[in-house]
């Protein structure tokens, strides 16, 4: 990707709604977009906060509304 395109996409990045504002209207990258695009695996495990800290678990469950059958 050439520095100047990859400069115009981060011009255009809104973090407070995770979107690039285009021409064309906005555009959210989907995981499908992330594997097409960077090459990375979407299956797996999720890794979705610190775990070093006291309680992660239970604020992963609270956060997703279900807890972990592999426990």
């Amino acid at each position: 990707m050439s520095a100047a395109a990859l400069t115009a996409l981060v011009d255009r990045w809104r973090p407070e709604t995770h979107t690039f504002h285009l021409r064309a209207g906005e555009m959210t990258p989907t995981l499908q977009d992330v594997f097409m695009i960077l090459g990375f695996p979407i299956q797996g495990e999720p890794l979705c906060m610190n775990t070093a800290s006291d309680g992660w678990r239970r604020q992963m469950e609270d956060l997703i509304g279900m807890e972990d059958k592999k426990r």
